[in-house]
């Protein structure tokens, strides 16, 4: 984010108006959620419509971690007209601060977008790894090389020399970091809120990963290997959208959105007004 935008974001920890809409004649009205126990629980207690709730966790979920990040004082502040499509959303945390400005693109799609118009959320690798070939598809059935029987396999095997890297296909949080059974070594980790990503049969962890560790999209998170039920050195792939699998090779995963170049200085302008509207306060 510019450090000009930094700089007005900073200002508004001066902000202590309550929780009720603030209205006056140049500025737009907003509404502050005060974190004390959990952003729903804080949310209800400021009257906040369920949907907006749902709007903050859909968007900020790709920067932050609402079951370890939020800490009591942290503040959601939502500025626009009292619906429930603001227009602009600015979390004030500890050691975070993200801002998110609402735009409405050609197609009538409306979106929330940094102070440099980019959607928060990324675009996602196509995939993990370097691989030689793909050994074994997404399928319904599949005759199990090692169990002798027919089975699903909802995953996607990349066959690789023992050793080879495997990043994270987006940023995210570890979920998991262990060995699992079958799996062997791996590691799950969640995208936002919809998304999880699960990377098995690794020979080893990067050092330093665990449970609650941010990763970057690009970052090596271990290395194949054939641990757990595993004919030879491959990497066992799976991609879950709200914990359904689904077929890496074919699945539309969402990519980066950025508002339209010739709407950018309108955007940008728009987005420094809220934020100086709010410098007042």
């Amino acid at each position: 984010m510019l450090k000009h935008a930094l700089f007005l974001i900073a200002v508004l920890g001066l902000l202590n108006t309550g929780n009720v809409l603030a209205r006056g004649a140049n500025t737009p009205e907003y509404a502050t959620i005060y974190i004390t126990r959990s952003l729903n629980y804080d949310a209800r207690k400021a009257n906040i419509n369920p949907k907006i709730v749902d709007t903050i966790v859909r968007i900020f979920s790709w920067e932050i971690d609402f079951n370890k990040d939020l800490q009591k004082g942290d503040r959601f502040i939502i500025v626009g007209n009292g619906g429930t499509h603001p227009s602009a959303i600015i979390y004030l945390g500890a050691n975070k601060r993200v801002a998110v400005f609402a735009y409405t693109d050609k197609h009538g799609q409306n979106n929330y977008y940094d102070i440099n118009g980019k959607s928060l959320y990324p675009s996602f690798l196509k995939a993990p790894l370097k691989y030689d070939r793909i050994s074994s598809k997404f399928q319904r059935k599949r005759f199990h090389p090692i169990l002798k029987t027919w089975k699903p396999h909802r995953a996607v095997d990349f066959a690789a020399k023992s050793g080879t890297p495997v990043y994270s296909v987006a940023s995210g949080v570890i979920q998991h970091r262990k060995r699992m059974g079958a799996l062997g070594n791996v590691v799950y980790i969640k995208h936002g809120s919809n998304y999880t990503t699960v990377y098995g049969h690794l020979s080893r962890f990067s050092h330093g990963l665990k449970p609650s560790s941010k990763v970057k999209k690009g970052q090596v998170i271990g290395y194949v290997g054939s641990t757990g039920r595993s004919t030879g050195p491959h990497l066992h792939y799976e991609l879950r959208y709200n914990g359904i699998r689904q077929n890496p090779l074919t699945y539309r995963l969402p990519k980066q959105k950025n508002v339209g170049t010739t709407d950018l200085w309108n955007f940008k302008n728009k987005a420094n007004k809220i934020l100086n509207s709010l410098r007042s306060y």
